[in-house]
């Protein structure tokens, strides 16, 4: 099994097809092809399922895709172990979509400046997402909601959101006749952790939803809460960033549920030079300089 035959067998993965693959790589289609075949022969298995006009992973191939990308991870990161070489090439980076949208802008900006030979990526999800891809190595790093569960990652705390309900002008107070009036509301999908606080809001303020809509979009949210079709939660920052901010009643959340700490997170066994140049930025531009900073026991 050879570095390259992985690469190779990633990037078709990744970009849909062998022609797509052997562009990314600047290699011959034919090249690309006869390298996985060798690989699948080598395995016993064929990872790839080919017809006439598309390939597509088997179940074996997606169960090997996985491993693959950590392999290349784990060798990458022995190469810039043993040399001291500098932050450079591919660096995935995931995070909230609130996260994404207000809090870390500026400090991608400044890592990129720092570091320009990174080609830094960004994805935005829910938390749930999120865990699984920094797990499996398709992302290198995450920005979400908590300390990770998992022993096999660690991370730090890197801020603390407040959540906010938002409710139509008409709704000045949350009071017994608005619980009566069984309002609409606006979440993100399944795996997202701040849909989680925002069901665990509603009951224990004894509301019970005439209807739940699931939005991919904070600004969608608000819009719709604007006209008067329902509620939503939010991060306040996010909120405070949004247009149309001034159209809605904003409403703190008291106690823990209203306490959100997104953490930095990524693998245990990961130590590449882009990983640690990282970390070193969120510590000295995130992480409040009073010292209390939360890191996960290595």
């Amino acid at each position: 099994m050879e570095f390259a035959q992985l690469e190779m067998f990633v990037a078709v993965a990744e970009h849909g097809g062998i022609t797509a693959a052997a562009e990314k790589l600047l290699r011959a289609p034919s090249n690309v092809s006869t390298r996985i075949r060798h690989l699948e022969k080598e395995l016993g298995t064929d990872l790839l399922l080919r017809d006439k006009r598309q390939v597509t992973l088997s179940a074996e191939g997606e169960a090997f895709l996985e491993y693959a990308r950590r392999l290349i991870d784990l060798a990458r990161e022995a190469k810039s172990l043993a040399t001291g070489e500098q932050p450079c090439g591919r660096f995935r980076i995931g995070a909230l979509e609130s996260t994404s949208a207000v809090r870390i802008p500026s400090l991608l900006a400044e890592f990129h400046l720092s570091y320009p030979a990174v080609d830094l990526e960004l994805e935005a999800g829910a938390s749930g997402m999120l865990f699984d891809h920094v797990l499996n190595g398709q992302v290198n790093a995450v920005f979400t909601d908590g300390a990770p569960a998992s022993p096999v990652l660690t991370g730090l705390h890197a801020f603390t959101e407040h959540l906010v309900i938002l409710t139509p002008e008409s709704v000045r107070v949350i009071d017994d006749e608005f619980r009566q009036s069984h309002p609409t509301v606006f979440v993100f999908g399944t795996v997202c952790s701040y849909r989680q606080r925002f069901e665990d809001w509603l009951t224990a303020n004894g509301i019970t939803p005439g209807r739940v809509v699931e939005i991919s979009s904070y600004y969608s949210m608000l819009a719709c809460v604007a006209a008067g079709a329902g509620i939503c939660m939010m991060p306040l920052c996010l909120f405070e960033s949004l247009p149309g901010s001034n159209r809605v009643v904003c409403h703190p959340i008291e106690g823990e549920l209203g306490r959100a700490e997104t953490w930095l997170t990524w693998r245990r066994d990961a130590r590449s030079a882009n990983l640690r140049a990282f970390v070193r930025q969120v510590r000295d531009h995130l992480v409040p300089p009073s010292g209390h900073e939360a890191v996960c026991a290595a």
